[in-house]
């Protein structure tokens, strides 16, 4: 509980200060507009089954690298307020098609990463787009692995992650992550939903490895 008040309060407490940028150190927000016109779109994503589809909003890259962490590592809101309405975007096919029968969700992280940062970032992301879109956000899924991805190798990534729905779930199901890199978190949250009754699983992350279409 303690470590989602701080993370209520720090969310509070970031528009009254300057937000600066995590790339260059501009005070006008971050990502600044100047750093925000070097991301570059990510390519298409295919092949993560038993995902509907996969998109990401950028490359993760040198570009981006310091927003991912400002978010991943620091829980920095201005980033997923800035790129939140990017995200927006992304699904705005999947808003035409389903409307307000879309519910967001997010492949949560480790207990122990949750503990140790006070929030969730993938959850931070979810809940800025809920805001962007007016959609339903909801926590639908409980972290079994208590391994973290990060550092991993692609095959210890496939075997180290493991969900459990929270529950049943219904309808199409929007899935959101950080950074897509193998797939294997996305492969397993969106089977643990596809296995809990969703009709459909459609994964957006804020960044992929650029040779990601490579790996699938």
């Amino acid at each position: 509980m303690n470590h989602r008040v701080r993370s209520f309060f720090g969310a509070l407490a970031e528009p009254w200060f300057p937000n600066f940028c995590a790339r260059c150190g501009a005070s006008t927000g971050s990502p600044c507009d100047a750093c925000l016109a070097d991301l570059q779109p990510a390519e298409p994503l295919v092949g993560i089954y038993p995902l509907d589809s996969v998109h990401a909003l950028v490359h993760y890259d040198d570009a981006s690298r310091p927003f991912i962490a400002d978010l991943k590592f620091r829980g920095s809101w201005a980033t997923a307020r800035t790129l939140a309405p990017g995200l927006a975007f992304v699904i705005d096919d999947f808003i035409g098609l389903y409307g307000t029968d879309l519910l967001l969700t997010w492949a949560p992280t480790t207990k122990n990463r949750v503990r140790e940062r006070g929030f969730d970032q993938a959850e931070v992301l979810a809940r800025e787009v809920a805001n962007c879109t007016g959609l339903q956000v909801r926590r639908t899924l409980a972290r079994r692995s208590s391994i973290h991805q990060t550092g991993r190798t692609r095959r210890e990534r496939a075997e180290g992650v493991a969900y459990e729905a929270i529950g049943p779930v219904t309808g199409p199901i929007i899935l959101f992550d950080d950074v897509v890199t193998t797939g294997a978190t996305l492969r397993a949250a969106g089977g643990a939903l596809r296995e809990a009754g969703a009709d459909s699983v459609m994964a957006v992350a804020l960044a992929a490895t650029p040779d990601r279409s490579q790996t699938a």
